[in-house]
């Protein structure tokens, strides 16, 4: 994934008859550029999926804490003013998610010129659109309504498109995959070889970006729900059924492979590799999840920058209740109430050193879906349809089984809420939890949110991100997320 500058050449220097060796360094670009706009120069995913609106406590002044746990960007913006600091303001900031999108659209429009074979360049089409629908959704569950174009060269301003509109165009284009490779000749169901597998497109990661889209869609667009979630059981049922075994779910014995990345389990990853520290591999330190609720392995820490609660640990890992989860993924404090007791997410736990010298606490890469994450959405699909319970609630007991936890028989409330906090459970530290509660609307229910928003305060855009006020320097048809002007 390592990239040099051949892959930047303009116009015909880059694309006359290029060889596959040009191309797949520009599709490796499209990769960093991804990496960067999530992992390098923003805390995006930390901050926007795990930190928001958690049951998290600190023990210190750390203002980015107090203002993601209370949902006061605001507050955020004016803590970490500075223009690119990745704690706020290059959150707020979507052009380096354009930066993907537009390779992705340039590549689109020129590699008819290359010299590839006719098979590789419909893989590289196919990577290049999974990549474009995957920086559009990141994009829309952060701010909502987006700028959206497909052309390659776009120069002129634009104002933001529906996200409804957006989320269905990229339902749209990754199904046009699907259906212009019905035998899996183009992208494979996961790649085999050690430097792809995981951190490149798969038709797994195909699936699995459509049903997270769907799922957003059922939760936005409910005059049309049910289709979407017929969708999701559909998509659900290709990749955890008919997959032929190309994903599968790990002991959680190795838990350490499977974080570390590129595993049997993992579907699609954002790749670290600290040997291409001068290659730009490397994540920005507070970004990484397991650096926040980790303390054990940094010399000058006595405990965690941030704690889950007692009260939110015990809810979702009942002590009278077998887990294997409590014992691979957290340290013995767990449930202790003693300040003495620090409690510490060792999930990720992947120490190495950045530069010979800087201490991490996870130098592997970052997950984005991996099997247990399909399967639990393919559940809550069933459940919400309400037309297969029993089917429903054995893909949630898949998910059990693998933790030893125990067998649940349930149906109707009882089993969405099962489903709702297995996902709590099993997906902790991964991104999940703040998008969770916005598309389904559990984010203004106190029984399921700590910190909630109210309903109205929801519907005047309180689950989104400010948009930085510098998309509007180039561009006078942008207009601002109102509810944090």
């Amino acid at each position: 994934m390592d990239t040099t500058s051949e892959e930047h050449l303009s116009g015909d220097e880059m694309w006359d008859e290029a060889s596959v060796q040009s191309v797949e360094g520009f599709v490796n670009s499209i990769y960093t550029e991804f990496r960067a706009a999530t992992m390098q120069k923003s805390c995006y995913i930390l901050y926007s999926g795990d930190l928001r609106c958690a049951p998290l406590e600190t023990d210190g002044n750390l203002d980015y804490v107090k203002d993601l746990v209370s949902n006061d960007l605001n507050g955020l913006r004016e803590h970490y003013p500075n223009d690119d600091n990745e704690r706020a303001e290059a959150i707020m900031q979507w052009k380096n998610f354009y930066k993907v999108i537009q390779s992705a659209n340039i590549l689109l429009k020129e590699i008819d010129r290359t010299g590839v074979s006719e098979n590789e360049k419909k893989a590289y089409k196919a990577e290049a659109v999974f990549m474009r629908g995957l920086a559009y959704f990141f994009l829309v569950r952060n701010f909502g309504d987006v700028p959206y174009y497909t052309d390659a060269y776009h120069q002129e301003p634009l104002p933001r498109t529906n996200m409804v509109t957006v989320l269905k165009n990229i339902a749209a284009d990754l199904n046009q995959i699907l259906v212009d490779d019905p035998d899996v000749t183009c992208l494979p169901w996961t790649q085999y070889s050690s430097d792809k597998k995981a951190i490149r497109a798969s038709r797994g990661a195909v699936l699995a970006l459509l049903m997270h889209v769907n799922m957003w869609l059922a939760g936005f667009d409910e005059s049309q729900k049910n289709a979407y979630y017929e969708a999701v059981v559909d998509y659900g049922e290709q990749l955890v059924e008919k997959s032929g075994n190309a994903y599968t779910l790990l002991p959680l014995s190795q838990t350490a492979t499977l974080f570390r990345g590129g595993s049997n389990e993992g579907i699609f990853e954002i790749v670290q590799n600290l040997s291409y520290i001068n290659g730009n591999e490397v994540f920005n330190q507070n970004a990484i999840y397991s650096n926040e609720v980790m303390y054990s392995v940094f010399d000058l820490r006595s405990q965690p920058y941030v704690q889950y609660t007692y009260d939110f640990l015990t809810r979702i890992y009942p002590p009278s209740e077998p887990d294997e989860r409590v014992t691979y993924w957290f340290n013995e404090n767990i449930y202790s109430t003693m300040d003495t007791d620090p409690k510490e997410v060792k999930k990720f736990e992947h120490v190495d050193l950045y530069d010979g010298k800087s201490v991490t606490s996870n130098s592997g890469n970052q997950i984005v879906f991996r099997l247990a994450d399909a399967i639990l959405l393919y559940a809550e699909a069933l459940a919400e349809l309400g037309t297969d319970d029993g089917k429903a609630c054995g893909l949630l007991n898949r998910i059990r089984a693998r933790a030893g936890a125990s067998t649940l028989s349930l149906s109707g409330s009882e089993l969405k809420d099962a489903i709702y906090w297995e996902r709590v459970r099993e997906l902790m530290g991964e991104g999940h939890y703040f998008y969770d509660l916005v598309r389904t609307g559990k984010v203004y229910n106190n029984q399921y949110c700590y910190h909630p928003m109210t309903k109205s305060e929801f519907r005047e855009g309180a689950w989104t991100w400010p948009i930085s006020r510098k998309a509007q320097e180039n561009n006078t048809l942008i207009t601002l997320n109102n509810y944090w002007e």
